[in-house]
């Protein structure tokens, strides 16, 4: 169930080497050996700018994560700078610079506290990180602009993509002001639901290619409970929740999800079968619809007599 609460649009940092060329090895302060490729840009990055950039990360050869047909991240450039990282070349760029870097895990590991080594790494490891600078911000508000535009405009794209993949299957669907299409089975009865009203529903949740990531109605998930929430609340990923504004209480439905009304460049902790935007499709009932919450139960009332010998906390 919690596989679909709304989560926090959470980027890394990296970038993407679209360059050629060849360059020496250098090594930074902290020891990361690097490469860098000069672009024809003179603009010299300051601390307080923001960098635009592409990015990929390997593990040895297998792509970890990548900006590559996505969107740039917007990097702040703050004037601190972690050892044996990315972050200590900041200030060196220019727009147009591509950087390749290499971190061997087992260096982390002498560094990082046992047991804290994130499960995607091992011993032995190599990181491959590579920059390409597409852009240089002085401000918050041209940078904000800049990424803005740049989000319409992959979100209008990622939108045609599922318009074309409902068209190609000749589902009929209605189109949600956001860009979520719904596909009605069973319209149920009574009135839309609307913002406000509490909602119980049952769903599983697949990917455009079938693979299903989470259900209340498959016991290996582990939650065999309704869905609840408030409808307009924030409490869901916003594709799910406008979703609910073309539903009434009994409705079957399928919705289809464009991943920026999803979950974006940021799949759930521990999602095995969500990628990096990835389109999700969800097959939903709606088994209730109240007109707000219930009211939390009230805590037990006190134990007079507990209470005299319950430890105290000490100022």
């Amino acid at each position: 169930m919690n596989k679909i609460k709304q989560l926090s649009f959470v980027l890394i940092t990296g970038a993407l080497l679209a360059s050629c060329g060849k360059a020496d090895f250098k090594k930074t302060p902290g020891g990361m050996p690097y490469q860098l490729f000069k672009g024809k840009d003179t603009q010299t990055v300051k601390t307080g700018n923001y960098l635009k950039v592409n990015l990929t990360q390997k593990i040895n050869d297998s792509v970890y994560y990548t900006t590559n047909n996505a969107l740039p991240l917007y990097i702040p450039v703050t004037g601190q700078s972690n050892p044996y990282d990315i972050s200590e070349l900041w200030t060196k760029l220019h727009i147009g610079d591509s950087v390749v870097a290499t971190q061997m895990m087992d260096t982390f590991i002498r560094r990082l506290p046992a047991g804290s080594l994130p499960p995607q790494f091992k011993k032995g490891d190599r990181i491959m990180t590579y920059v390409k600078v597409l852009g240089i911000f002085t401000n918050d508000s041209t940078k904000i602009a800049d990424e803005q535009k740049g989000r319409e405009q992959f979100s209008k794209a990622e939108i045609a993509v599922v318009e074309k993949f409902v068209n190609e299957k000749k589902i009929t669907t209605q189109k949600t002001p956001s860009g979520v299409f719904v596909e009605i089975m069973n319209p149920g009865t009574g009135n839309l639901i609307d913002s406000g009203k509490y909602v119980s529903l049952n769903y599983t949740g697949t990917t455009f290619q079938g693979k299903k990531f989470d259900s209340n109605l498959d016991p290996a998930f582990g939650h065999v409970q309704p869905l609840s929430f408030t409808v307009g609340n924030g409490e869901m990923i916003k594709g799910f929740d406008e979703a609910m504004r073309f539903l009434r209480p009994g409705a079957t439905a399928k919705i289809y999800v464009p991943s920026l009304l999803a979950y974006g460049p940021t799949p759930p902790p521990g999602s095995t079968v969500i990628k990096p935007y990835e389109n999700l499709v969800f097959e939903l009932v709606v088994t209730d619809v109240k007109d707000k919450a219930p009211a939390a139960p009230a805590p037990p009332p006190a134990d007079a007599h507990q209470n005299i010998d319950m430890p105290q906390q000490k100022n």
